[in-house]
């Protein structure tokens, strides 16, 4: 599925998958131990630990979290 993740940057402006697969919006910024994810439509900010980042396939980041779950980090 997805590969684990080299170049942090490349996930900038990404789409975001929840474990789920639902849309979790996208990549925003990328901190030292964090990134920061957008959702679309009522543009809700998360900052999620990089260790729930699960893969990157190229196009889409993964996550180890359901929808429910990424709650949880709203900023």
């Amino acid at each position: 599925m997805a590969d684990s993740i080299l170049d942090w940057e490349s996930i900038i402006h990404k789409n975001v998958r929840s474990k789920d697969y639902d849309d979790a919006g996208n990549v925003d910024a990328v901190n030292a131990d964090s990134v920061i994810i957008t959702s679309q439509g009522d543009r809700k900010e998360y900052s999620l630990p990089k260790s729930q980042i699960d893969g990157f396939n190229g196009a889409e980041v993964f996550l180890k979290i359901g929808l429910s779950e990424l709650e949880r980090y709203k900023i």
